[in-house]
């Protein structure tokens, strides 16, 4: 009997395991896509330039302020005010980024993340987006 149970039930618990892994899936996946962040957080991201070549943004995050879930591609980034951004990803991971007036580099592109000024003062920086630079 114990045997006849065990065969009824597992195959239902691995059929209730897979469901439960293909709804989080179909939840994270939104995550996982390439998101213009112009378009997900166009409070704080302003197209200053634009042409076939590239897209030049100017971000900018108040104190306690949190972007959407956005992506980057390769480019250039310049500090024009100092702050404190902590960067958390589709997967977890969190970083914090502690930016420098005047601070430049490039800069790999970005997979899913939200943004959060966890400083005291407005963060701001230029990105210069690299269009033929592909997206994570």
């Amino acid at each position: 009997m114990n045997e006849i149970l065990q065969t009824r039930v597992c195959p239902s618990e691995n059929n209730a395991m897979k469901l439960i892994r293909f709804l989080l899936s179909l939840l994270a996946a939104p995550l996982l896509l390439a998101q213009d962040a112009v378009k997900v957080a166009p409070k704080n991201f302003k197209v200053l330039q634009e042409n076939e070549q590239v897209r030049v943004v100017q971000d900018t995050l108040a104190p306690g302020e949190i972007e959407a879930t956005h992506t980057h591609p390769a480019g250039w980034y310049y500090v024009t005010m100092p702050g404190t951004m902590k960067v958390t990803y589709a997967d977890g991971k969190t970083t914090t980024w502690t930016a420098k007036q005047g601070e430049q580099a490039w800069m790999d592109a970005e997979s899913a993340h939200t943004s959060e000024n966890i400083g005291k003062t407005t963060i701001q920086y230029v990105l210069v987006e690299v269009k033929s630079a592909s997206k994570q």
